[in-house]
């Protein structure tokens, strides 16, 4: 039996498959284009512009975005070593831990200015990481609406992406471990293994230079 906050980091990894939560509802889910996503990003303030950003570009869960903290970046690799649940930060193990490189440097610049000086890059003004469910309610289900674009929550940038790699021929053992699945399939969980090289060479298909937004410098704006 798994300890409470051994669980409670367990849900988070494995909610990515549709499940019911009761007999006649089941996770929804909108894929949406790139425009759509960046359009998105554009209307909101910092932090949350490049919180949209991040999740755009990197198929990772709401609650590791926003236990990143500034030390996680080295050159262009971003380590994921935490989730935020419910308002509790709770260090992955190392198994569990992996590490994505950002091929948008204007992404990349963004995630630097917002991490300097405070110890998370999505900060709240009381210095804890920002409320993902306050987020989606407050800020990015309303900038959705007020564009006219379809939004369930935030596994839509996760889902949208995953969708476009796949799309692109992608290996999926390659999609699977930057997913940080933990099995595709028996044989290639066994004899192969992803390295950066295979994440830049997916990732990189998924940014063109008419994608990249224009550099910035964030004013932050967080409640």
């Amino acid at each position: 039996m798994l300890h409470p906050v051994q669980s409670s980091v367990h849900e988070v990894l494995t909610r990515d498959t549709p499940r019911n939560t009761n007999e006649s509802r089941k996770v929804k889910r909108a894929e949406m284009s790139e425009e759509q996503k960046l359009s998105i990003s554009a209307r909101l303030t910092e932090p949350y512009s490049t919180l949209v950003l991040l999740v755009t570009r990197i198929p990772m869960r709401i609650e590791e975005a926003v236990g990143v903290k500034g030390t996680d970046l080295d050159g262009h690799v971003l380590a994921l070593r935490r989730v935020v649940y419910e308002g509790k930060v709770y260090d992955l193990q190392p198994s569990e831990q992996r590490k994505i490189p950002i091929m948008d440097i204007e992404l990349l610049d963004r995630l630097r200015k917002l991490g300097t000086g405070r110890e998370w890059v999505f900060q709240s003004r009381n210095g804890t990481p920002i409320n993902p469910c306050n987020a989606r309610r407050r800020f990015l289900k309303p900038a959705a609406k007020e564009l006219g674009i379809r939004l369930c929550g935030w596994h839509d940038f996760r889902h949208s992406l995953t969708t476009e790699l796949r799309r692109n021929g992608t290996h999926p053992k390659v999609i699977s471990d930057l997913l940080g699945h933990k099995k595709v399939n028996l044989a290639m969980d066994v004899y192969d293994r992803s390295n950066l090289q295979d994440f830049e060479q997916a990732l990189r298909s998924t940014v063109s230079r008419s994608q990249l937004l224009p550099s910035c410098d964030p004013k932050l704006s967080v409640p």
